[in-house]
């Protein structure tokens, strides 16, 4: 496996920049698992094991500490090394201490401080770029991420709204509202670094389908209301169309992974409705596996969306909902069998993991070049491996 210092002497060598070096932090890798010829991952969660061993307690108390330690040597030195073009680091975000006691919320609030610190030092310099990924469900910017959105180059949002400035709000200059920030140049440079981001898939989720005349359902559902009113009128439209002679899959207890996964390939149309966020790792999963998604209103900004009619269906709020559902069961089994293979492209090409990561990139790139070597075309860079979800480097 090739080091740090490898790949200095390499690049010295040939004199050439090639292709960008990247480092990632992170819990899971994404850019890693697409360019891992091209990328350092440094898994930040600091656990006593190894991440590839999965095994929380493995040695004796001495061993687990001399892991744990070289973990942390290694990561100050290569963000010491800097031999790094780009850097991708996921955002802080809230501490999640609800119900826990304040040294538990300050030792988290700590923790969040110094991730923060360590990945604005790796990027320091104008040479660096740094990418932020935020994947929270959140429409606005959590104020404990305002150092990266001013530092990034570039701050990649899951749930963008339609209308940017909205997803500024928490995080514009002391004093500024969001009608003022419209003309202001600070926050005009803010609401240029906001790209839209997804919570993607994995490649190998995509399945054949099969033809929608062979298929047992016309609809399935399955999910809890917990006080969001779009699912908790579902509840009650479903035994509504199933007595119009739909063939309705509703089930209400909680279903193994494997069941849920039948339930979508044998089912024409599924209902995909937002939770806390709209981007729903669901969305992408209905597509994957051979079904027709079916959306509530969508206010996001996206990367590429699903369109109307040719990916899958939204439903307009201001609608019968009852009316609206029996009229797109009615579409016939080659418009079906259509919209299925449209669906499943559109997810191969823009929410694939592995897409994500190289569209990350790209617009990273096409910031132009850095002052220190001239930016390669994305074509450089190196495929993604099937399968490959390994760091190559901790």
């Amino acid at each position: 496996m090739e080091t740090l210092i490898d790949r200095a002497r390499h690049v010295a060598s040939d004199g050439l920049p090639g292709p960008p070096r990247i480092l990632e932090f992170g819990l899971m890798p994404l850019v890693t698992a697409a360019f891992p010829e091209r990328t350092t991952f440094l898994d930040t969660r600091l656990r006593w094991a190894d991440v590839r061993t999965r095994a929380p307690r493995s040695g004796s108390l001495p061993l687990r500490l001399l892991k744990l330690a070289r973990r942390v040597a290694g990561i100050g030195r290569a963000c010491l090394a800097q031999d790094y073009d780009i850097v991708v680091a996921r955002c802080v975000g809230p501490v999640n201490s609800a119900g826990h006691a304040y040294p538990v919320h300050a030792a988290l609030s700590l923790i969040g401080l110094a991730f923060r610190g360590l990945v604005l030092f790796a990027a320091r310099g104008p040479r660096v770029r740094l990418a932020v990924l935020d994947v929270t469900d959140h429409l606005t910017i959590h104020p404990r991420d305002r150092a990266f959105l001013r530092r990034c180059d570039l701050f990649f949002k899951r749930e963008l709204a339609a209308n940017p400035w909205n997803t500024l709000e928490t995080v514009l200059p002391r004093g500024a509202c969001a009608g003022h920030a419209r003309q202001d140049p600070a926050c005009l440079a803010l609401r240029a670094k906001l790209r839209p981001f997804a919570l993607g898939i994995e490649a190998t989720a995509l399945k054949t389908p099969i033809p929608a005349s062979a298929r047992s359902y016309d609809l399935f559902y399955a999910g809890s209301a917990q006080g969001i009113a779009f699912r908790e009128t579902v509840s009650g439209v479903l035994p509504r169309l199933a007595a119009r002679g739909w063939r309705i899959h509703a089930p209400t207890h909680r279903l193994s992974p494997e069941a849920f996964a039948e339930a979508i390939t044998r089912s024409r149309f599924c209902l995909s409705p937002g939770g806390v966020g709209w981007d729903c790792y669901r969305h992408y999963e209905v597509a994957s596996l051979g079904s027709v998604p079916i959306f509530d209103t969508r206010p996001l900004t996206g990367i590429e969306p699903f369109l109307h009619g040719r990916e899958g269906f939204y439903l307009d709020p201001q609608e019968d909902l009852e009316r609206a559902l029996d009229h797109l069961l009615r579409t016939d089994d080659a418009g079906v069998d259509r919209m299925t293979s449209a669906a499943q492209a559109l997810v191969e090409r823009v929410y694939t993991f592995d897409a994500l990561a190289r569209y990350v990139i790209a617009e990273t790139l096409a910031l132009g070049p850095s002052p220190r070597t001239a930016s390669p075309p994305s074509e450089a860079l190196v495929a993604a491996k099937a399968g490959h979800r390994q760091p190559s480097l901790n």
